[in-house]
């Protein structure tokens, strides 16, 4: 990258640059605005003592505080919004709506910069780091990463190497938990156990073991109807309508949901791996196995294109 001597005009003012500095540097200071790329947690449902569900929504972290606290005691500005999103760093083609939105406040001037815990939170994967740099230097932006001591505000000439190397020793990280995780997947499936999840799923027990009869007389009935030429997506509505209560307290159907449900080899006592149906010996089936078969061949189909379709 050619380093050069300038007049840099920051967002904060202009300022006199003798000293060979890294073109991606913005004014530090107590106004500066910070916008932190937090973690996001899904919401927790949790049963209170009267019986009634409450909805928990995400809260900070105490790793998070850590940041916020950090940019707070050292005057280097103030955080004037937060962007969370539940999709990893890692996954490619992952859904990070917040991320963007803090990339478009960047270059709409809301923001001065992006605080993160660790380069980790802002990308895992080095085919990224370059198209990021780019984008925020146009935006005359700032990147600051706590835990790695990493600040492009610095005239340290090697922090783009330094950067490049924490988001490679993080994609590496990932490939190793990702492996671990399909490892521990094969191993469940050959030994007929079922997919470890931490919500229970609809017309089962926690475990796997029991149905929950309410919900799998539901289920049934709703396969029935799709058999009939029902579509998923009117059985959806009438489910809210009814006010159905979902796993976790609910009242509004998603058809993609109960499509994905319907489909599910779980409703037949099985799972599924590499396309091969494994029994799972001590999970009840909720559907009839030819009844399955059919509804699964009919929400599986392709959508005919001007026609109606079963999922919606």
């Amino acid at each position: 990258m050619e380093r050069h001597q300038t007049t840099r005009h920051s967002r904060t003012g202009v300022r006199r640059v003798t000293r060979e500095l890294w073109p991606m540097v913005a004014e530090p200071g107590p106004t500066f605005r910070w916008g932190a790329l937090l973690r996001a947690s899904k919401p927790k449902r949790v049963i209170l003592p009267d019986g009634t569900v409450k909805i928990i929504e995400e809260s900070t972290d105490r790793q998070d505080l850590e940041l916020l606290t950090h940019i707070r005691e050292h005057n280097m500005g103030v955080v004037v919004d937060s962007y969370r999103d539940v999709a990893s760093a890692w996954m490619p083609g992952a859904k990070r709506p917040r991320y963007k939105h803090a990339l478009a406040d960047l270059a709409a001037g809301y923001i001065d910069g992006i605080a993160c815990l660790a380069v980790d939170r802002l990308t895992r994967r080095r085919d990224q780091v370059r198209p990021i740099l780019n984008s925020v230097e146009a935006m005359g932006g700032r990147l600051f990463f706590l835990w790695d001591e990493l600040d492009t505000a610095s005239d340290d000439p090697d922090i783009e190497l330094r950067l490049h190397e924490l988001v490679a020793r993080a994609e590496r990280e990932a490939e190793r938990t990702s492996r671990r995780y399909k490892l521990v997947a094969k191993h469940r499936a050959q030994k007929g156990l079922h997919h470890a999840s931490n919500h229970r799923p609809y017309g089962h027990t926690m475990d796997r073991r029991n149905l929950v009869d309410e919900e799998a007389a539901m289920l049934l009935q709703a396969a029935k109807a799709v058999d009939q030429g029902k579509a998923v997506w009117a059985i959806a509505e009438q489910w809210t309508r009814q006010g159905v209560p979902t796993v976790r307290g609910g009242d509004h159907w998603d058809a993609s949901v109960l499509k994905a449900m319907l489909v599910s080899a779980r409703m037949i006592g099985k799972r599924e791996y590499e396309g091969t149906l494994i029994d799972i010996e001590y999970c009840p089936p909720i559907l009839p196995e030819e009844l399955w078969r059919r509804v699964r061949a009919k929400l599986s189909a392709p959508r005919p294109r001007g026609g109606s379709f079963q999922g919606r």
